[in-house]
């Protein structure tokens, strides 16, 4: 996510200046199991398709990551001509959406990459001409913020969006419609203090709540994971962080959503509908239970099982025989018996049999994750990387 999609009330970054109202409320991500439901449509070996996300140089090639950032993760392999321009470092990191063929494991590439703002910085500036001259300090009097909040919430049903220009020391207050009046209101509550009202928003927040509802629906209808969603105070609009999608799904949010709703998703199918997009051939000789997302997002609880496998059920479980926690393992991880080794997405062992693993994550009921193989298990632990 964006650094400015933000989900505290009136939340004061000091390091972007940024202070947005809250957006509507965080929708959860679908739970996170793994084993999809049987397609009727017919099954392909490649699909054409579009993956926005950031190069990175491995030992082996070049590998396309979601997100914003230059962590190991459970990437695409890209063949193809790759400009050194494109590939990101610590110091450089930028996204690009690469068109091409796509097997399950390997995009062929079959154009140049095209640049994007995804990672960009986003423009605090306020629209007021009154308070275009840049100002030192960091953040808001802590008067100016209660009052703001009291004022938001007051107006709320044309309210888009709150945030702190810190470069020009002003608060912003983003309107639909016409702003006179209410910064005629908003000058009364706080005179003399460097406040904006800037207006003709395209959406107020209650209307960009009751949007994205439809937008849950629509994604869930068609089998879309997420891993979250946020209000863009700045642009105006939900964003969700989609892990695929097809051309099809993307139209009917168009025209039921309009410009509420932008959808940044790691891989975008072009012609083929989502449940024919191709999976990673299973690797090892044990099937474990993954997430179905790529995205680094999830629990945030820590626990600590001891490692085992069941050579009858030919599957792995946290615990003791009798007292049983089924592993969610991130996407991309795969194992072996004889003995057990479970291993991550770039081939590193992660796990093995008695051994005591330490796991971020967090536990919910089996019928939560939908696996086919429980393991003997009534509970489940989902892992988060």
């Amino acid at each position: 996510m964006i650094m400015h999609r933000i989900t505290a009330l009136l939340v004061i970054v000091a390091a972007t200046g940024c202070l947005t109202r809250k957006p509507p409320a965080q929708t959860p991500a679908p739970a996170a199991p793994t084993e999809t439901a049987p397609s009727e449509a017919p099954k392909v070996a490649s699909v054409r398709v579009v993956v926005t996300g950031v190069l990175l140089r491995r030992s082996d090639g070049i590998e396309i990551c979601q997100g914003e950032g230059d962590a190991p993760c459970p990437g695409v392999r890209v063949e193809g001509k790759v400009e050194d321009a494109w590939i990101s470092e610590r110091a450089k990191v930028s996204v690009w959406r690469m068109s091409g063929v796509y097997d399950g494991t390997t995009l062929v590439l079959d154009a140049p990459a095209r640049p994007t703002a995804i990672a960009a910085q986003p423009d605090y500036r306020n629209s007021c001409p009154e308070f275009q001259k840049p100002k030192k300090g960091v953040n808001p009097p802590l008067s100016l913020s209660t009052t703001v909040e009291a004022f938001v919430s007051e107006h709320a049903e044309r309210v888009a969006g709150v945030w702190w220009d810190r470069d020009r020391q002003t608060m912003t207050i983003w309107v639909t419609g016409d702003p006179a009046e209410l910064k005629r209101l908003a000058a009364e509550r706080a005179p003399g203090a460097r406040l904006c009202v800037q207006g003709q928003a395209r959406f107020a927040q209650p209307e960009l709540e009751r949007l994205r509802a439809k937008a849950d629906a629509i994604l869930r209808e068609h089998g879309v994971v997420w891993s979250g969603s946020g209000g863009d105070a700045i642009s105006n609009e939900i964003v969700y962080d989609v892990d695929a999608i097809d051309a099809e799904t993307l139209a009917q949010l168009k025209r039921e959503t309009g410009e509420a709703i932008r959808i940044v998703a790691f891989i975008e199918l072009v012609e083929h509908k989502l449940d024919q997009l191709p999976v990673p051939a299973m690797r090892g000789d044990v099937a474990l239970v993954t997430s179905n997302s790529r995205s680094l997002g999830g629990m945030a609880a820590l626990g600590r099982f001891a490692v085992h496998y069941d050579p009858q059920l030919r599957c792995v479980y946290f615990g003791t025989p009798t007292e049983r926690v089924l592993p969610i393992w991130p996407f991309g991880y795969w194992a072996t018996s004889s003995p057990l080794k479970v291993y991550d997405f770039d081939d590193n062992v992660v796990a093995q049999e008695g051994a005591t693993l330490e796991l971020g994550g967090g536990q919910v009921e089996i019928e939560h994750v939908h696996a086919d193989k429980p393991c003997g298990a009534k509970m489940a632990w989902v892992s988060a990387r």
